[in-house]
């Protein structure tokens, strides 16, 4: 954390992306290959963190709460993600640089031109600052034609200068297929609780024949 002016203390966060690479709680994937955008390696210490987190959470919620415990696959088949509207929905608007062709969230490119605006204009009226921030919260429900426009009017720009492209659907599911057929789609799962979804009914059964569930059994 830093002082600002006024007292006020604010998040450094080049300084906090650069300790916890330094440190090694994250490792960017792949990285002596060039890296891949988004994708990261948990280092020695955060594998630590994490194990502790796990310990943590099932002796509350195992032992404590006496919830059930389940593992499920990765993949999962297209018809469940079907069923349950991920196919068609679970999608985010994208726009691109149109010189380099990067591409970006354009809800996340409207929420940070607003905070810029407003930390930018510390005397804007506070009825025209709620309506920006109206218009924030609202971000991620817009259409593609409305948001296109507000990128306009927050003249929102890409790092090339120029304005963006045209904003467009992505579904944020990892497409696979199945078997060595490749006849059968599936996608990486969206939720980690999608198993639990569709296990609902073995689960009521086990849950019903009232089984001990010994701390033993999860090594505590």
């Amino acid at each position: 954390m830093e002082a600002a002016s006024g007292g006020k203390e604010t998040f450094n966060r080049q300084i906090f992306d650069e300790l916890i690479l330094r440190k090694m709680f994250v490792v960017p994937s792949f990285e002596i290959h060039g890296g891949v955008k988004g994708l990261f390696d948990l280092g020695p210490p955060a594998c630590a963190l994490k194990a502790a987190m796990l310990v943590a959470w099932r002796k509350h919620f195992i032992l404590n709460e006496n919830m059930l415990e389940m593992e499920c696959t990765c993949l999962t088949p297209e018809s469940v993600l079907k069923t349950s509207g991920h196919v068609e929905r679970f999608t985010d608007l994208m726009v691109k640089d149109t010189e380099s062709a990067e591409c970006f969230r354009a809800d996340k490119l409207l929420e940070d031109a607003i905070d810029a605006l407003i930390e930018s204009t510390p005397t804007m009226p506070i009825v025209e600052q709620e309506e920006h921030l109206r218009i924030q919260r609202q971000a991620d429900a817009f259409t593609p034609t409305e948001i296109d426009d507000l990128l306009i009017k927050y003249d929102c720009k890409g790092p090339s200068g120029n304005p963006y492209s045209p904003s467009f659907p992505f579904n944020l599911m990892f497409k696979t297929s199945i078997g060595p057929e490749g006849t059968s789609v599936g996608y990486l799962r969206p939720e980690t609780s999608q198993g639990l979804f569709v296990n609902f009914r073995r689960l009521l059964d086990y849950n019903a024949q009232k089984m001990p569930f010994a701390a033993a059994q999860i090594g505590l």
